[in-house]
C-alpha cells in the first residue's frame, strides 16, 4: 500500500485504473471515500487516498514524498464558503452579510437582489484570490482557467428557470445524475443543495482560479 497525493482531474476510477486496481479494492483501501451505491465525494488537489504500491503503466503517479513540505488542505475559498453556511435573506430588512457579498461585486442593492455570483466572488477574495467581480452567474464561465470537476471549484449552470440568468457555485460533490454546490442565493441562504447534471452550463462550466 502506499500515499498518492491527488492531482487536479483525479477520479476514484481513474485513479484505481492508474495503480492497475478495481474500483472495490480503492474502495477498501479508502472507507469513507463512496457510499454503498458507489456514490464518490469529489477529490480535491493535495488529498491523500491509499493506492496499491504497484507503480502505474502509464502516466507517473506524483506520490506523496515529491511534494515536501505541502500540506493537503480544502481551497481556501472553499473554507470561507463552508463557514458562511445558514447566512439567509431577511424578511423584513436586508441582512447586512448578504449586502457586504453584494458589494463585492459593486451592487447596491437588498438581500432580495441575485446574490450567487456576488457570494462566489466575496468567497473568493476573502481568501486572497483574484474575484471575477460581476454578480450575473453566467459570466462565470469565463472566470480563470478551466478545468476537470474538482472539489472547491467554480460550477456555472443554466437558467434554472424562465427568465433567470443562471447559477453559480462551488463544488462539494457530484455523482451520475446531480452536482451538490455549496452557493448563495440557493432558496434564499447559503447551503449545500443539489443541481442537475444536465442543467450544467455549456463549455468549460468547471472553472478554477488563477
Amino acid at each position: 500500500m502506499a500515499a498518492y497525493m491527488i492531482q487536479s482531474g483525479d477520479t476514484p476510477m481513474g485513479i484505481a485504473r492508474k495503480f492497475g486496481m478495481s474500483f472495490d479494492q480503492f474502495k477498501a483501501m479508502n472507507p469513507g471515500l463512496c457510499d454503498a451505491n458507489n456514490n464518490c465525494r469529489i477529490l480535491y488537489p493535495g488529498q491523500v487516498v491509499q493506492v496499491a504500491g504497484a507503480a502505474p503503466q502509464a502516466e507517473p503517479a506524483r506520490p506523496v514524498t515529491q511534494a515536501a513540505g505541502f500540506a493537503p488542505q480544502t481551497p481556501p475559498w472553499m473554507e470561507v464558503a463552508l463557514r458562511e453556511q445558514g447566512v439567509a435573506e431577511w424578511n423584513p430588512g436586508d441582512n447586512p452579510r448578504i449586502v457586504e457579498y453584494l458589494a463585492s461585486v459593486g451592487v447596491r442593492g437588498g438581500d432580495e437582489t441575485s446574490w450567487c455570483g456576488a457570494f462566489v466572488n466575496w468567497c473568493i477574495r476573502k481568501a486572497g484570490f483574484r474575484g471575477h467581480n460581476t454578480g450575473l452567474a453566467g459570466q462565470w464561465i469565463s472566470y480563470g482557467r478551466a478545468v476537470g470537476p474538482t472539489y472547491g471549484c467554480v460550477v456555472v449552470t443554466q437558467p434554472l428557470s424562465a427568465g433567470a440568468s443562471g447559477h453559480v457555485g462551488f463544488l462539494h460533490a457530484m455523482d451520475q445524475t446531480n452536482v451538490w454546490l455549496l452557493s448563495g442565493n440557493s432558496a434564499n441562504r447559503v447551503r449545500i443543495s443539489a443541481y442537475s447534471r444536465a442543467k450544467l452550463a455549456a463549455g468549460q462550466c468547471f472553472r478554477w482560479p488563477v
